[in-house]
């Protein structure tokens, strides 16, 4: 992540690698040859170039050093080494002994000399191996250098200014067309090494597996593997919720694919407010070995980050919904650049409402579904799940969100067959009435609560179809006559989502409704929660009733008994 200070470096790269540079350069990804990460704030490069060497490290375990041996180099600026991201990788780099990941960097120009001790302290202290070298003194910078093809640990060379007396040593270079022109030692040296390598990749029993995960193939029968293995993990399932079953596809599908790899943050399987452990969560034997990142979720997003950048692997993590918004700088740039990962945010809804309204999600899904090239899917029923899941495989234009949760409301009113397209459309009639007078459109666990509601519609004798709306942006991108025959041409539309209503007018119109969160909750049971938003079916055929009522489109039931509702 080039500032303007590296422009002349990045020049001399090009030229010696025999690329044109452009007369202007312009510092943006993917369109300067050399850019390889998107410039972004300080700090996120680090968090990449860890990812990059994490992905080196896990192909070089499973094809061996004669297809995957290679280092990862860091140019950075001291203001880099000070950001919370650069050191909560640096932590993760020393915990999975990350020996091939190496950063030079140079202290300030201005007098920040304490500062730039501390970063180097910290550094160290995450388990790097961090060296001092004169910016002048090439012996010592060439043995640093030589130093870190051995060491057993990540890296830091500090290139420390100039001492006053000037050295006399010479650096005699050769002449330019020495050093770029096609028969340069370096470039010899660098054709043997290509052509050794084709050798042994072309011999390799591993080529067929090595050169799929490269080009970002599926295996042969995955839809079908896939599906077994889905099947025969919900057998051990220990409930029927959003959060068990995404977690459960997560086991499934490392069944299958060896090129996925799965960070975790303890936040996905924290302690609830009453101590017990949330419902759902079993860490992967296969992937939580050595990935675990405990509470760094911010550099664990950047390192998913190199990973994706890196390629040859699948790069996935797992955190508390929460936790999204110190991800989300890097999620951005991960949008931003287009890079396919998943994210796992466990903790979605109202379900966790014992820890008070600090820990409730009310404004994050509407910020997620903000961000370009970013999807974000909230299934409401394990059949839901597996279809987002699906989906989410299938999403080429960035990152795919899976927000799950842990409250079950599908035990009372299980969700109907489809009636009308498909989960994987984004979009689709869960149950579909005839001539309808209102269409009840919900994501999540509130999918099972709109099917109840339109039971209780049903005994007014309002009929009423429900939508369910997994993910937004593939629901937009299907074409108008699907949207309009699932949303309905005509009657009331009505949205429900344990979350913000920012963005819903998009779905329900200038006439419709939004039952959802308006504030921030108190620390109470779901249920309790749940009811003082009015996000009941009793509340929400009593709002309906009264939208009707208004409109003219329906009479009032007198005689008809009503249900209490607290909510709004």
């Amino acid at each position: 992540m080039p500032s303007t200070t590296m422009l002349p470096l990045l020049a001399a790269m090009l030229r010696l690698t025999g690329t044109d540079s452009h007369s202007t350069p312009v510092l943006e990804y993917g369109e300067h040859p050399a850019i390889e990460v998107a410039p972004g704030p300080a700090g996120q490069g680090v968090a990449a170039a860890a990812g990059m060497a994490l992905a080196e490290q896990v192909l070089s375990r499973r094809f061996g050093r004669s297809l995957v041996n290679h280092r990862t180099w860091v140019l950075a600026q001291d203001t880099d080494l000070a950001t919370g991201v650069a050191m909560e990788a640096a932590q993760l780099a020393g915990r999975f002994g990350l020996d091939r990941l190496a950063m030079l960097v140079a202290p300030p120009a201005e007098d920040r000399g304490s500062e730039f001790a501390d970063s180097l302290a910290r550094f160290s202290a995450s388990g790097w191996t961090v060296r001092k070298v004169a910016a002048d003194d090439l012996p010592a910078i060439t043995s640093a250098l030589a130093a870190t093809l051995r060491a057993r640990k990540p890296t830091l060379i500090a290139c420390l200014p100039p001492s006053s007396t000037p050295s006399s040593l010479a650096v005699h270079l050769p002449p330019e067309e020495e050093l770029t022109g096609p028969w340069s030692p370096t470039a010899r040296r660098g054709a043997s090494t290509r052509r050794s390598w084709l050798r042994r990749f072309a011999r390799h029993r591993q080529r067929d597996a090595f050169e799929r995960e490269l080009m970002r193939h599926r295996p042969a029968l995955f839809q079908e593997d896939w599906h077994r293995a889905w099947l025969w993990r919900m057998r051990s399932a220990l409930d029927n919720s959003t959060q068990e079953s995404g977690l459960t596809g997560l086991h499934a599908l490392s069944d299958i694919l060896p090129e996925l790899v799965c960070l975790t943050a303890s936040s996905a399987y924290s302690m609830s407010a009453t101590g017990e452990e949330q419902t759902g969560w079993r860490a992967p034997p296969a992937l939580a070995s050595g990935l675990d990142c405990g509470i760094q979720e911010h550099g664990m997003a950047g390192v998913l980050n190199g990973l994706s950048l890196h390629g040859g692997v699948l790069p996935c993590c797992a955190a508390s919904m929460m936790t999204v918004d110190r991800m989300r700088s890097a999620l951005r740039m991960a949008a931003l650049m287009r890079q396919k990962m998943l994210y796992l945010l466990t903790g979605d809804g109202l379900a966790l409402g014992d820890g008070g309204g600090g820990w409730q999600p009310v404004e994050q899904l509407a910020s997620l579904r903000a961000t370009p090239n970013l999807a974000v899917f909230r299934p409401g029923s394990p059949s839901e799940t597996f279809k987002c899941w699906e989906a989410a495989l299938d999403w080429q234009g960035g990152p795919a969100v899976l927000v799950l949760c842990p409250q079950n409301h599908n035990s009372a009113v299980p969700l109907p067959p489809p009636s009308y397209g498909s989960a994987a459309r984004g979009g689709y009639v869960v149950q579909q009435q005839e001539n309808r007078l209102v269409t009840l459109i919900a994501s999540g666990p509130e999918v099972a609560i709109a099917v109840e509601a339109s039971h209780h519609l049903a005994r007014r004798d309002i009929r009423a179809t429900v939508v369910s709306i997994p993910c937004w942006e593939l629901f937009a991108m299907q074409p108008q006559t699907y949207r309009q025959k699932v949303l309905g041409g005509k009657g009331l539309r009505v949205g429900i989502e344990a979350a913000s209503g920012f963005g819903w007018e998009r779905w329900l119109g200038p006439e419709g409704v939004f039952v959802g969160m308006d504030d921030f909750g108190t620390s109470a049971p779901a249920n309790a929660l749940y009811e003082r938003f009015g996000i009941t079916a009793e509340a929400i055929c009593k709002k309906v009733e009264h939208h009707l009522f208004v409109s003219g489109a329906a009479r009032a039931a007198p005689h008809q008994p009503r249900a209490h509702a607290r909510g709004p």
